[in-house]
Parts: C-alpha cells; structure tokens; sequence
C-alpha cells in the first residue's frame, strides 16, 4: 500500500500542522476511512422492497419558485438558493455560485425548475465545487454558464482542474483540506476549503481521484459555512472552532434513506442538526432536499422533519427555509 500526502503548495494552511490529503494508492480518503458505497450494498438496495414506498408515491411536497433577478447586482450581500446545492452568494460586492446542476440530469429529473435562465446568471467573480458528484457538478449546466461569464474564477478541491480544463474553463485554483484560495482582492472577501466525510466518482474507473469538501466564505460582515456532501462526523467540531463565530451554516438534509447506503456519504434532518449545534452556527439553512429525488425518503420528509425539529425547539438557532430563487439578505 502506497501513501503520499497532497495540497497546493502556492496556497497557505489555516491549521497547523497538517501535511496535507492523504492519498491511498492514488485515491483520496477520508480520515475516518469511510469509502464509497459497495456493490453488495448498492445490488441490496436495488432489489429490496421501500418501506416507505406508498408514502413516498403519495407525497405531494413541492418546493415553491420566487426568482428575484435582483440577486444578481444587489449591493447589500444576500444569498438565492437555486435547488440542491446551488446556491447564488452576493458578499462583499462579489457573486459566489456552489456546485452548479440546474437541470434534469440522465435519469433523474429536475423536480423544480431552476429560477433563472442560463442568460441571467452573469457577473459571477467565483464558482466553488465541493466535489465532482454530477449532481454538484453538471457539465452542461457549467458550460452554459461559461459561455456567459468565460473569465470566471473556479475554485476546487484537488484534482479538479482536469475535468474543468476539458469544458473550457480557464482560471482554476485548486485547494487541499484547511487550504485558504489567494484571492488577491481588497475587499476582504476570504474563502477556505475545509474538510467533509464523502467520496468521488463520475465514470467506473476514477474513484476519488478528485477530492471533496466543504467551505468558509468570509468577509468583514459575513462568516458563512457551507457543507457540500457529508455524511456526519467530528470535523463539525473542528470547524467550528477553526471559525468561532459561523453565521449561516448551508446544511444538507436529504438523500439519508436507507441508512445502510446513506450513512457514509449524507447526512438526515436529525444529524444536520446535531452538526449546526457542533458548529456553533447561528441560522440553519437547508439544501440537498426538495430538487432530486435521489433516495428512499419521501421527497418532502426532510423538510417537514427539520420544521418540526425547529417547532419543538430542539434546534438551537433560527431556521431559513427559502424558496427557490428568492432572495434572502445575509
């Protein structure tokens, strides 16, 4: 077994003593360990009855539609969730696109349109991806958002620059775990590419060859966490001591059923919140649910589990449940 130790050495640590992402056989890990989903797991599901099945048919939960176009050149910062893990950041006079799929994917369709066309979504300073998962990164939607903002700056875990070179993306940085992005701007804007649990694969033969991750976005006024793709685990606590005052935690809740699938990649209602409490974050905002149907879950259930949490106070912080395409000041 070969190890070697990964990051970008043009980049700075914000965690002492860190060597880097360790590389297992040329394949990224998790600290704990935790993999990608096995076959006897994946054949397991396939052919195993949902015991939520009727529910689920039966479940008319639909996320509701507001675009506000305003988003786009807002001078006060703000944020718009367009589905899944896309959302739109206005801080500190820049615009911030995560994980951009804005569209049906093969095989699975888009439960709600995204708020904006393709044409409107311009001006964009940075996109950011935590991973490569297609349903984080759509090749499509990425190119078409190219053609409208070619100078775009992406910023990446390792790995990364490959897949985007190949669409025409040209100005990419690449970032290792607890890396800070040199931004080289003077408005104090500050992004931080931080860890997750989570795994990495697009075709059969590159399992996490890219990493994954999560971010801080920051700036004079703003202390924003964003989760991607995780399942549940100790780096919450870490994060929220590295960055003591979060604001706004970004939190997946959906795509957690069956568990003995889900466990090792996502997390529940239940689980987010537990991982808001770690942070220390103040408002919980809900992504990953409602867009796709990627699960076993009804597609309504995390949004009522986490409203219901919030109801009976179990969640210690405010809860923002936008709509999509609706504009939301930070």
């Amino acid at each position: 077994m070969q190890k070697e130790f990964q990051f970008n050495p043009d980049l700075k640590f914000i965690k002492e003593n860190f060597q880097g992402n360790e590389l297992v056989n040329g394949k990224f890990v998790n600290t704990e360990g935790a993999g990608p989903i096995g076959f006897s797991k994946v054949m397991k599901w396939m052919f195993s009855a949902n015991p939520q099945r009727a529910e689920k048919k039966a479940d008319q939960f639909r996320l509701q539609i507001k675009p506000d176009h305003s988003i786009f050149d807002s001078e006060l910062d703000a944020f718009s969730w367009l589905g899944h893990a896309s959302f739109l950041f206005r801080v500190a006079g820049k615009s911030i696109l995560t994980d951009p799929c804005l569209r049906s994917l093969p095989g699975t369709k888009r439960l709600v349109s995204s708020p904006f066309e393709f044409s409107a979504i311009k001006n964009l300073d940075y996109i950011l991806f935590s991973h490569s998962h297609r349903d984080h990164f759509d090749q499509k939607s990425v190119q078409s958002i190219l053609e409208i903002n070619p100078n775009v700056h992406f910023l990446v875990p390792l790995r990364m620059e490959k897949l985007l070179e190949k669409i025409g993306a040209k100005n990419i940085t690449e970032a290792g775990w607890y890396q800070e992005y040199n931004l080289e701007t003077s408005d104090g804007l500050r992004v931080v590419f931080l860890p997750a649990k989570h795994w990495n694969r697009r075709f059969t033969h590159d399992t996490n060859r890219e990493l994954w991750g999560s971010f801080w976005i920051g700036s004079e006024k703003q202390s924003i966490y964003f989760a991607g793709d995780t399942a549940f685990d100790n780096h919450f606590t870490e994060i929220g001591n590295l960055f003591p005052e979060i604001q706004h935690a970004f939190m997946p809740i959906g795509a957690f059923k069956p568990d003995y699938i889900m466990k090792d990649a996502h997390i529940g209602p239940d689980e987010a919140m537990e991982a808001f409490h770690m942070l220390k974050a103040k408002n919980f905002i809900p992504m990953h649910h409602g867009t796709y149907d990627l699960s076993d879950e009804p597609i309504g259930e995390p949004s009522r589990t986490i409203s219901q949490l919030h109801l009976e106070e179990k969640l210690k912080g405010n809860l923002i449940l936008p709509a999509v395409g609706e504009k939301i000041h930070l």
